[in-house]
């Protein structure tokens, strides 16, 4: 990656998957059921600094975008995970 041009969309998406992995190690869970806590403070997170960004209706936006995606395209039931760390 040149550090001097703004990352593409795969370093970014390569960028987020292990931060969000080192996050989620932080965070020191003790169960699976933790997971969704944890990861909906990082969205809540990111969506406030977004709106502060580009506005809030964009914003909104982009999280809508990604729910109406999960609903169409993730499974109902709990996936098996293996171990972030």
């Amino acid at each position: 990656m040149d550090k001097k041009s703004p990352a593409t969309a795969a370093e970014a998406e390569k960028l987020a998957v292990r931060l969000v992995g080192e996050y989620l190690t932080a965070c020191r869970m003790t169960d699976r059921a933790q997971i969704g806590n944890y990861l909906m403070k990082l969205c809540s997170v990111s969506g406030v600094v977004m709106a502060q960004a580009e506005g809030s209706d964009s914003a909104a936006q982009r999280l809508e975008g990604t729910a109406e995606f999960i609903r169409k395209t993730m499974p109902l039931s709990p996936a098996k995970m293996e171990p972030i760390q």
